[in-house]
């Protein structure tokens, strides 16, 4: 059964070729916090919503604590994509069918001078 999460818009920039984390939290219809306890939580940024292309997509690193859920990428990891605009999102299947979105957005992937 869903919980009803209520998905947040939110978009940000990550500097090319640094390490970068950010934290979400899951909130519920009424803005309470929602604890993650069990499933399993993913996020991804591609160039399109529909691109096959594996060079302009990253899989996050995720992690949860309670209603907190952090994605984070290597500085190897954001040296390796183009600059520009993507789309994102973060997914958390609570059981073995049911998935909801925590988060969505754009990000801006900005390059660095040095």
């Amino acid at each position: 059964m869903a919980l009803s999460i209520k998905k947040q818009g939110i978009n940000f920039e990550i500097d090319q070729g640094c390490t970068f984390s950010k934290t979400f939290t899951a909130k519920n219809a009424n803005n309470a916090n929602v604890t993650i306890t069990a499933g399993s939580i993913a996020a991804r940024m591609q160039k399109s919503y529909d691109t096959s292309n594996t060079s302009l997509r990253l899989d996050f690193t995720t992690a949860t604590e309670g209603s907190n859920v952090t994605i984070s990428a290597t500085a190897t990891q954001t040296a390796s994509m183009a600059h520009g605009r993507y789309y994102y999102d973060i997914e958390w299947t609570h059981d073995t069918v049911e998935k909801e979105r925590i988060a969505e957005g754009i990000i801006t992937l900005s390059p660095g001078v040095t």
